[in-house]
């Protein structure tokens, strides 16, 4: 199994308005723009979500669509930490509000869909009444991509393998970090022309191991025997 951590003319989207006013009148402009992080060669992926809390308070979100755009951000004079989360489609992911928003908050998958590249990013920024600051994100990558896994010599009687990694991380937060440990994927394997080598079919994203990952490999001997042919979990740190 290999493992690769993955980890034009320009637009403003202004956002004028949060949802916790204090009656001040918001005239400094925070500018945010996302880039790879350096030595990184990532292609940051699209959306980013932002949100700019000031202290444990969010006090603005909005998404950045494309590497052409820039947000801008009308917010009172202080100092605040900007946090973006990269590659989260409304579509696919349930997005937390700003009224909701903590640093600790996970952005979760939608039902049914699937994880798919994510990156983080985040910095502080101190805006003086009336100014403007402009703060550039280095966007890392946050997940693994699962993208061959074959395993050989698999008794011709076997009619279903499956590859099940874990323990790892089942969620990623507003701040960056991982959440809830214990996490597993199952990775269903195609038997190939030859009967006995079975191939995974397409690539998959995963968080990282919580911990010192474990794998599950299992080979079925026929659809009516009850017993396990073959069952093994090993220490690994690289590849099936």
């Amino acid at each position: 199994m290999f493992c690769n951590f993955a980890v034009a003319c320009e637009r403003t989207l202004d956002v004028g308005e949060d949802n916790a006013s204090t009656g001040q009148v918001k005239n400094s402009v925070l500018q945010v723009r996302t880039r790879g992080a350096s030595g990184d060669g990532a292609t940051v992926v699209y959306p980013v979500a932002v949100y700019v809390f000031e202290g444990d308070e969010c006090k603005a979100s909005q998404t950045i669509g494309d590497e052409g755009q820039t947000l801008n951000v009308a917010l009172t004079e202080g100092t605040y930490s900007v946090y973006a989360v990269g590659g989260v489609p409304a579509s696919d992911y349930v997005l937390p509000s700003v009224s909701d928003a903590l640093t600790t908050s996970a952005i979760a998958l939608q039902e049914g869909k699937v994880l798919t590249d994510l990156m983080t990013a985040s910095a502080m920024v101190t805006l003086v009444d009336g100014g403007a600051n402009t703060v550039t994100l280095g966007m890392t990558r946050k997940t693994m991509l699962i993208q061959d896994v074959t395993i050989k010599k698999v008794p011709s009687t076997a009619t279903a393998v499956t590859v099940t990694i874990a323990p790892l991380w089942q969620s990623l937060t507003i701040g960056g970090t991982y959440s809830t440990t214990n996490g597993n994927s199952t990775i269903t394997l195609i038997r190939q022309e030859d009967g006995r080598t079975w191939k995974n079919n397409g690539s998959t994203y995963l968080l990282p191991p919580c911990s010192q990952p474990q794998r599950e490999c299992e080979h079925h001997r026929g659809r009516h025997d009850k017993d396990l042919y073959l069952q093994y979990q090993r220490r690994t740190g690289g590849g099936i």
